[in-house]
C-alpha cells in the first residue's frame, strides 16, 4: 500500500512539475513588470516637463487631435496652445542657457515650438489622444503627464513583447526570455525614452510586434493567423514613424524566406539567386560618378559618357526643369587639401555646354571669395571658362547650380574641372597629363588638381534614379537618403572621421543619456558601458558559432538569421544618419533612440553574449554581475537626473 502511494505521489509530482515551472517563471515575469513600472514612474515624475527629445512638438500633435477630434494637417497649430506650453517651459527653466523664450506678447508672429511633428504618421498620437480626451480641459502639465503615462503603458507592452518573442524563438530557454525582459526593464536610457511623449515609443512597440510576428511565421510556418499578424504589423509601422518603414522590405524578405523553406530545392535556390541578382541590377547602378553629389535627385544619370568630351569620356550632366530649377551638384574638397591654401589665390576652370543655348550661373567655390559673379552664356558646343578665387576657409566645396531662367527642360554639361593654386590664365584651358585630369600644365606652370575625379572618369555604385524618386515620394521625410548616403560612404577620405564619433554616441546613449541628449552621467560609467558592449558583441558572435554546432532546428536558424539582419540594418541606418555631411548643415550625431525599434534582438544579443556561458558557475556570476551593474547604473542615472534639475 505504501509502495502504491509512493508511486502515485511520484507520478503526481511529475505531472505537476511543468505547473511549478510555469508558476515560478510567471512570478518572475510579474516581478520584472512591477520593477519596470516602478522604474518608469520614477522617470516620468523626475524628468521635468518638456525635457525629452522633441517633446513639445509631439505633445502639440496629441493635443490637437484630442481637442479637435481629427488629425491635423502638416504645419497646423493653435497660437494660444503654444503660448500656454511656452509659458510652462519658461516656468520649468527650459530656455535657460539657450537664448531665452520667444516673445509671447505678440500675435503678429507664429510662436515657434520645438520641434513641430504634425507631418508625421498619426498612429501613436491617436493612441495617446484617446486617453487625453477626458482630460482635454485640464491644464497643460496634467495632460503632459497623462500622455507620459500612456507611453509608460506602451513601454510595459514592449517588455511583454520581448518575453513572447524570445519564448517562441527559444521555447526551452526560460532563463534567456526573463533575462531579456529584465534587461529592458532596467536599461535607464530605454526606460527614459519609453516614458516620454514621442512617437519613438510607438515605433518601438509596433516594430517589436512586427518582429514577433515574423519570428512566429518563420518558426511555425505559413498560416492565416501569422500572415495576418505580419501584414497588419507592417501597416501599423507605416502608420507610426519613418524609422520603422523598413518593415516593408523586411516583409518581402520574411515572405521570401518562408516560401523558400516550404519549397526548398536546387531549382528554387537557382531561382532565388537569379532573382536577387536581377533585383540588385535593377535597383543599383555601377556607373554613378564618384565624389560627387546631386540634390534633389534627377531622372537622368549624373555621370554620362561622350566620345567627343573635352577631357576623357566622362561628363557631368545636371538636368534643369521647371519643377527643379535649383538642382545642383556638389563636390567637397578635403580639409587637409586646402588647409595650406588659406588666404591664397586659386583659379577654377571648367568646360561647359548645354543641350540648348542658355544663360547659367557660374560654378561657385563656397568657402572662397569670388572676384567675379556674372552669369555666363553657353551654347551647345563645349567652351572653357575660368574664375579667380581667394581661399577663406578650410571647409571648401564646389557648387554647380546652373539655375537657368528657361521654363523648359535643359541639361547643363560639365567636364575637365580644374582647381589650381595661384593665378592662371582665364582665357586659355590647361593641358592635362591624363584623361583623369589630375595633373597638367596651365599658364606654363605645372599644377596638381585639387578636385577629385575632375573629369568624371571614375565611377562608383549607387541607386538608380527611378528608385530615388520612388523612395522620395513614398517616404519624403526619411533622413536616410540612399543615393546621398551611398555616395558619402564611398567618399571614405572625407567622411570616415564621423563613424568613431557616432558609434561612441550610439553606445553611450543606448545605456544612459537623458534629456535632449545633454544630461550625461560621467566618463567612467560610459567607459564601463562601452566595454560591456564590446564583450557582449564578442560573446554574441561566439554564441552564434557555438549554436551552429548544436542541433538547432532549421526554422529557429532562419528566425535568428532574420532577427540578426533586421538588427544590423536598423543600426547601420542609424549610424549613417549624419551623412552626407553637407558643410552648410549642422552635423547631426544620432542617439540610440533611432535604433530602439530593434531593442529586442539587440538586448537578446547582449544578454546572450554576457551571460550565456557553457560553464554554470561563470553563467551564474556573469548574470549576477550584469544585474548588479544595471542597478548601479540606474542609481547613478537617477542621482544625476535629480542633481541636474
Amino acid at each position: 500500500m505504501n509502495n502504491i502511494n509512493s508511486q502515485t505521489l511520484s507520478s503526481l509530482r511529475a505531472n505537476l512539475q511543468p505547473l511549478y515551472f510555469f508558476t515560478s517563471y510567471q512570478t518572475f515575469l510579474i516581478i520584472i513588470i512591477l520593477t519596470a513600472a516602478t522604474h518608469s514612474l520614477l522617470h516620468i515624475f523626475l524628468i521635468p516637463p518638456w525635457q525629452h527629445y522633441d517633446e513639445p512638438g509631439h505633445f502639440e500633435y496629441v493635443w490637437l487631435i484630442a481637442q479637435r477630434w481629427q488629425i491635423p494637417d502638416p504645419g497646423d497649430f493653435e497660437q494660444h496652445m503654444r503660448r500656454e506650453v511656452i509659458s510652462t517651459m519658461v516656468a520649468h527653466n527650459f530656455y535657460e542657457n539657450i537664448g531665452g523664450p520667444p516673445n509671447m506678447l505678440t500675435d503678429d508672429e507664429v510662436l515657434w515650438l520645438p520641434f513641430p511633428q504634425t507631418d508625421d504618421p498619426p498612429l501613436y498620437y491617436l493612441l495617446v489622444a484617446i486617453a487625453l480626451i477626458p482630460l482635454r480641459h485640464t491644464d497643460i502639465i496634467t495632460q503632459l503627464y497623462a500622455a507620459r503615462l500612456v507611453s509608460c503603458f506602451l513601454y510595459l507592452i514592449s517588455i511583454l513583447l520581448a518575453y513572447g518573442l524570445v519564448s517562441d524563438l527559444l521555447p526551452r530557454n526560460r532563463f534567456l526570455r526573463l533575462m531579456v525582459a529584465g534587461f529592458m526593464a532596467l536599461l535607464p536610457a530605454y526606460t527614459d525614452l519609453m516614458t516620454s511623449v514621442n512617437n519613438d515609443v510607438g515605433a518601438v512597440v509596433v516594430f517589436s510586434f512586427f518582429l514577433w510576428g515574423c519570428t512566429r511565421l518563420l518558426i511555425q510556418g505559413l498560416s492565416i493567423v501569422n500572415a495576418i499578424w505580419v501584414v497588419l504589423a507592417t501597416g501599423l509601422c507605416l502608420w507610426t514613424k519613418n524609422t520603422v518603414f523598413v518593415a516593408l522590405p523586411f516583409l518581402a524578405l520574411v515572405t521570401l524566406i518562408t516560401l523558400l523553406r516550404q519549397w526548398w530545392n536546387r531549382n528554387v535556390l537557382f531561382i532565388f539567386v537569379g532573382t536577387c541578382v536581377v533585383a540588385l541590377l535593377t535597383i543599383f547602378d555601377l556607373g554613378e560618378v564618384r565624389y560627387w553629389y546631386c540634390y534633389p535627385y534627377q531622372l537622368i544619370p549624373l555621370r554620362q559618357q561622350m566620345l567627343d568630351a573635352p577631357v576623357g569620356k566622362g561628363v557631368l550632366a545636371v538636368e534643369i526643369d521647371p519643377e527643379n530649377a535649383r538642382r545642383a551638384a556638389f563636390h567637397f574638397l578635403l580639409p587637409e587639401t586646402v588647409k595650406h591654401l588659406q588666404g591664397k589665390e586659386v583659379t577654377l576652370g571648367v568646360w561647359m555646354w548645354a543641350s540648348k543655348p542658355t544663360t547659367i550661373r557660374p560654378p561657385i567655390l563656397s568657402g572662397a571669395i569670388s572676384k567675379e559673379g556674372i552669369n555666363i552664356d553657353i551654347g551647345i558646343e563645349p567652351s572653357f571658362h575660368a574664375f579667380p578665387f581667394q581661399m577663406a576657409s578650410d571647409r571648401v566645396f564646389l557648387f554647380l547650380e546652373p539655375y537657368t531662367d528657361q521654363q523648359e527642360r535643359v541639361i547643363i554639361f560639365y567636364d575637365g574641372l580644374v582647381l589650381a593654386e595661384g593665378k592662371r590664365p582665364l582665357d586659355s584651358p590647361p593641358q592635362f597629363d591624363n584623361p583623369n585630369g589630375t595633373t597638367g600644365i596651365w599658364g606654363e606652370q605645372r599644377f596638381v588638381n585639387l578636385i577629385r575625379n575632375p573629369s568624371f572618369e571614375e565611377s562608383s555604385p549607387g541607386i538608380r534614379e527611378w528608385v530615388a524618386q520612388l523612395l522620395y515620394r513614398l517616404v519624403s521625410r526619411v533622413t536616410f537618403r540612399p543615393e546621398e548616403n551611398i555616395a558619402a560612404v564611398l567618399d571614405w577620405e572625407r567622411t570616415s572621421y564621423i563613424y568613431p564619433i557616432t558609434i561612441r554616441v550610439l553606445v553611450t546613449s543606448f545605456w544612459a543619456v537623458f534629456g535632449w541628449g545633454h544630461v550625461l552621467i560621467g566618463g567612467l560609467w560610459y567607459e564601463i558601458s562601452i566595454w560591456l558592449t564590446v564583450i557582449g558583441v564578442i560573446g554574441a558572435i561566439a554564441q552564434i558559432i557555438r549554436s551552429m554546432s548544436k542541433t538547432l532546428s532549421p526554422p529557429t536558424c532562419w528566425a535568428m538569421l532574420f532577427l540578426g539582419i533586421a538588427m544590423i540594418v536598423v543600426w547601420v541606418i542609424t549610424l549613417l544618419r549624419p551623412l552626407p555631411l553637407y558643410p552648410w548643415d549642422r552635423t547631426f550625431i544620432p542617439v540610440a533612440r533611432y535604433a530602439y525599434p530593434v531593442i529586442i534582438p539587440t538586448a537578446l544579443a547582449l544578454v546572450a553574449g554576457l551571460t550565456v556561458w557553457p560553464w554554470q558557475n561563470v553563467k551564474r556570476w556573469s548574470t549576477v554581475t550584469l544585474f548588479i551593474w544595471l542597478f548601479i547604473l540606474n542609481g547613478v542615472s537617477l542621482w544625476r537626473i535629480v542633481s541636474f534639475w
